[in-house]
């Protein structure tokens, strides 16, 4: 089990490349953050868009502008966020080598069981609430999780469990061999706000999906 851990989001770019499963980078809480994001987990948020790496500012502001009451967006501290969206996609579509990724940002989070992601890479950030857990490779009994076994039977060690911290930026590597992290109790049981990124037409691939099969969706995974 490797983590890439940085301060300096310059040192993501090597990320791809590397053998570390879960990139973090630290970052400090804004002053004013805490109660700008209570006034938005006041009401439910969920919502999902294509954001641009030319005009990522323009594009997460339609895509919130009928999601967020415009009281809230008159607030200062609402550009602040939007803009570390913005640059938060832009560094994204750099790691994916595209001109645009898959943008979703919600309050309700409802991953229960410990998984691994069927995408590349995805980026996850907290700013609201407890972060995503995740869990080492040495604290997993990976036959219990590829056996469909309940969370007790897969985590060996409930100290080892981490969570990421409000703020900071986590990007996952997925397919077998990622690390294992889920929704935490508390963020299952109240409002936080999450927003996450994947490649691009991740959207797209799931609606063509669910075109093609004619059934219901199942909501992608929400850490």
């Amino acid at each position: 089990m490797s983590v890439f851990y940085t301060n300096n989001i310059k040192e993501i770019s090597g990320f791809n490349s590397s053998s570390n499963q879960l990139a973090i980078l630290k970052r400090k809480i804004p002053k004013d953050a805490d109660l700008f994001f209570k006034k938005i987990m006041k009401s439910s948020l969920g919502i999902a868009g294509d954001v641009y790496k030319k005009t990522a500012t323009n594009d997460i502001k339609k895509i919130l502008v009928n999601e967020i009451p415009k009281k809230i967006q008159d607030h200062p501290f609402y550009e602040t966020w939007v803009r570390d969206m913005s640059d938060l996609c832009k560094t994204f579509c750099y790691l994916e080598k595209s001109h645009f990724v898959s943008f979703w940002v919600s309050s309700n989070r409802g991953c229960h069981r410990y998984h691994v992601d069927n995408v590349p890479r995805r980026l996850l950030v907290t700013y609201a609430g407890q972060g995503t857990e995740w869990l080492p490779d040495e604290a997993v009994n990976r036959d219990a999780y590829t056996n469909g076994e309940p969370n007790k039977n897969i985590l060996k060690d409930t100290s080892a469990k981490q969570f990421i911290n409000k703020w900071d930026v986590a990007i996952f590597k997925g397919g077998p061999k990622g690390l294992l992290h889920r929704t935490p109790d508390t963020a299952l049981s109240d409002r936080s706000i999450l927003m996450r990124l994947d490649h691009a037409g991740f959207w797209k691939k799931i609606q063509k999906n669910i075109e093609q099969n004619k059934q219901t969706p199942t909501p992608p995974t929400h850490h």
